[in-house]
């Protein structure tokens, strides 16, 4: 969401542009600011609607063609569309494409004002805006509606700023990436207002990414809360982010609205219990080590890394490659967990992990292991941590979705970082049948680690069918993986309400009556569940449309377009229009096409879905990055030039080239090893993550060998500054130094119990056979007694 200020031109093309809406003009560039940003967000249980309102200016003499991209959530439910333009108010249409493209053409070419909104990829909008009058303020508005995961037992929101810069890799190169790689450079007034309703009492709202004023009440049966930035003008530099605690959030519920259909539209949430048991797994960590990664990015992957190595379990095997431009593998053959390799892997990763190899090129590296041979009895379990963003999205979520050997192999994404793609992120698991999540730059980063590891160790839950009273039983059409403490939601339109609904899944089953069913009135609720029926690949094509224009609501396949029926352009301009601006228009189309790879992907894994008779139904589970919620504009005026105000004098260290026609350009020497943006962020909002390396839990961790067994009594003293201990001689110093380690978890450590209570499984497991249960009772009361007298 940035406004005009530097520009930058590669060969007469478009560069590294750092401005919102943006017109080019004989080799020049110049920026329209962008005036204000507001968001409207109402979050109901486990939904958001948003509503987005942004302000420009065409301060030219001439009417102007642009395009406008702007992020969201993926597979988000856009349902409204507005335009005002001065004192005339425009609303959106959702038609199908095809039709929308033409109507929107033909009133293009008569001189109207028009625009046409599709998805051009399940997280990008794209805004075509035709013949914005001269003078003319337009004030664009857009409401769409998400789903909202569920991770660390909080509900969590995303407002996306950014459209992360597209990484070009080399096998694959696109010279008009750089259409969408923008980078921010200035503040604009922001103003984000937040209202929250939800089943259970509202413990804690927080913010990672921003400063929040929040206020609390309740309302017939709800508890609520209401918020706003504390600063009107604030940081647009990574992604807002809320995150919500509430009472008892495992609770299964039932959302229910009528709809103007006839329909009934519902959505049940549950987190299910699985009781899987671990199996045996080999460990594969692909660490994104792209120059993007430079700063807080890399020292959290290394952190992370340093967990995840430190908490495997005993009987398993461990590789680990490192990517960016080239990528590199620790070892040939993936090798089996014990002392002397966990040793080697933390030497590998203090020495080797740097953000040093330039662009972001996973596919090859991704190639690579899903193409390895299986260790006997072990199924592969893909860890991928990663901040960016590149140009061939849809060919790596699809090389996973291909992937052979689907039983005995899945795959996992952590996101890290301010403003890293969701849909790379999203798209990998979902289509490897993982789970996904993210750390921005303030968040902890070890209780995601284990929770990641913890489900990429237990054996495989599915869903068997489903049963709604009064309606036969449903199997899925494909497989519907589930995880402890991971929501999962299921989507239908239904014609009548059931009164119970029953989910079996593998050893366990969830009921939910209709005592935790909940009639909401929102007249929205109705569209998101009919985007994910018509969107999940539950019913055909054709059914697909239909619902999308029934519920109007955006899909690939259906488009928003609104036309003002008075016409902006002179006689000559319409002449102007025909030959010049509609071809403008195709080329800046074609180009967004081409980086989107002209359908786009939408996710699977645990996002399946299955039909009920006659209706749909559909399961959901649950960068350095340039904000380009902007325009980009062709074609303007000689006096639009004198009046824009442009800094000729790009400072080179202020970004990266991007986006250029020439391919060399986009990939930088080995000095910088980047071909992505950079953007500095506030110390004061980011700061370092609560858990830095380097500190007492770390340090105790790294004491330990595989087994969990700590065999150095005085190096634990010192890393808590212990006195001297003279008693329990009847027992050996790994016995005593073990045990000594478990309390100081418990006692120094106990409210991070997440980050370590698979590793101190491994330190239980050893002693049980070394001594007896109520010996280890005795010895853990007296290590109590000796750290409380130090």
């Amino acid at each position: 969401m940035p406004f005009a200020n530097k520009v930058k031109l590669q060969d007469g093309n478009l560069g590294v542009v750092e401005c919102g809406l943006v017109v080019k003009h004989e080799n020049q560039a110049i920026g329209i600011p962008l005036t204000h940003v507001a968001a409207e967000i109402d979050i109901t249980f486990c939904a958001a609607e948003v509503k987005l309102t942004q302000t420009y200016l065409n301060n030219s003499p001439d009417p102007l063609n642009c395009v406008y991209f702007f992020p969201t959530e993926t597979s988000v439910a856009l349902h409204k569309f507005t335009a005002t333009i001065g004192d005339r108010k425009l609303s959106g249409v959702v038609k199908k494409k095809e039709v929308a493209r033409e109507e929107f053409s033909d009133a293009v070419r008569q001189g109207q004002t028009a625009f046409l909104l599709e998805e051009l990829k399940p997280d990008i909008m794209e805004l075509m805006v035709g013949n914005l009058g001269s003078n003319e303020t337009c004030q664009i508005e857009i409401c769409y509606i998400q789903e909202l995961p569920f991770q660390d037992l909080l509900t969590r929101f995303t407002l996306p700023t950014s459209i992360a810069p597209r990484y070009i890799p080399a096998s694959d190169p696109d010279p008009v990436v750089g259409l969408m790689n923008m980078q921010y450079t200035g503040d604009v007034p922001l103003s984000i207002g937040f209202q929250i309703k939800m089943r259970s009492e509202i413990k804690n709202i927080t913010s990672p990414s921003h400063k929040v004023e929040v206020t609390q009440h309740s309302e017939e049966g709800w508890f609520c809360a209401g918020g706003t930035l504390e600063d009107f003008t604030s940081l647009l530099d990574r992604d807002f982010v809320l995150t919500l605690e509430c009472d008892d959030p495992l609770l299964p519920v039932v959302l229910y609205e009528n709809t103007e259909q006839g329909e009934v539209a519902l959505m049940m949430s549950f987190i299910p219990e699985t009781h899987a048991k671990d199996r045996l797994c080999e460990f594969v960590f692909i660490v994104d080590c792209s120059g993007s990664m430079t700063g807080d990015c890399i020292k959290k992957a290394k952190e992370a890394m340093r967990v995840f190595i430190q908490s495997l379990p005993e009987d398993c095997y461990f590789n680990i490659i490192r990517f960016g431009s080239s990528y590199e593998v620790m070892t040939s053959k993936s090798l089996q967990y014990n002392d002397e390799t966990l040793k080697r892997a933390k030497k590998y990763i203090e020495e080797s992990v740097h953000a040093d190899l330039g662009g972001t090129e996973i596919l090859e590296p991704l190639k690579k292991v899903l193409a390895w041979s299986y260790e006997k009895d072990y199924e592969r379990q893909i860890l991928i941590l990663t901040d960016g963003a590149v140009s061939n999205t849809e060919k790596v979520i699809k090389t996973i979705k291909n992937r052979s050997n689907k039983d005995k192999c899945r795959v996992f994404s952590l996101g890290i970082g301010d403003g890293v793609s969701r849909e790379l992120v999203k798209g990998m698991a979902e289509a490897g049948d993982g789970i996904q999540l993210f750390c921005t730059s303030k968040e902890p980063m070890r209780e995601k680690v284990i929770r990641m590891l913890s489900c990429a160790c237990a054996n495989r839950s599915e869903i068997s069918c489903v049963e709604m009273e009064g309606q036969e039983s449903l199997t899925p059409p494909v497989p519907v993986t589930l995880f402890t403490g991971e929501k999962t939601v299921l989507y239908t339109l239904t014609p009548t309400l059931p009164a119970e609904i029953t989910v079996h899944c593998s050893g366990s089953k969830h009921t939910v009556t209709s005592g935790n069913f909940v009639q909401v009135h929102s007249g929205k609720m109705p569209k998101l569940v009919a985007h994910k029926v018509a969107t999940g690949g539950v019913v055909s094509e054709g059914r697909g449309v239909e619902l999308a224009l029934n519920y109007q609501v955006v899909t690939k396949e259906t488009s928003f377009v609104c036309v003002d029926g008075d016409v902006t352009t002179t006689a000559n301009m319409l002449l102007k229009t025909d030959n010049m601006h509609l071809d403008e228009f195709e080329i800046m189309h074609l180009k967004a096409m081409a980086l989107s790879g002209g359908n786009p992907v939408v996710g699977y894994g645990r996002s399946r879905g299955f039909g009920l008779p006659s209706f749909g139904g559909l399961f959901r589970k649950k960068k350095k990055s340039a904000p380009v919620r902007g325009l980009l504009c062709r074609d303007a005026s000689p006096e639009m030039m004198k009046c824009a105000m442009i800094d000729d004098a790009m400072d080179d260290e202020s970004s990266s080239v991007s986006g250029s026609s020439d391919r060399a350009s986009m990939l930088e020497d080995s000095s910088s090893r980047s071909s992505r943006s950079y953007r500095s962020v506030s110390k004061e909002l980011c700061g370092p993550s609560k858990n830095e390396p380097g500190d007492q839990l770390t340090e105790l961790m790294d004491l330990a060998d595989t087994k969990g067994r700590f065999t150095d009594l005085a190096k634990i003293r010192a890393v808590f500054k212990l006195g001297e201990l003279t008693a329990a001689s009847n027992f050996a110093e790994d016995i005593v130094a073990t045990v000594l380690a478990l309390v100081l978890l418990e006692i120094k450590f106990g409210v991070q119990r997440d980050v370590w209570y698979r590793f101190a499984g491994k330190s239980e497991k050893w002693l049980d056979g070394k001594i007896s249960k109520e010996e280890v009772k005795n010895l853990k009361d007296e290590m109590k007694n000796f750290v409380s007298s130090s």
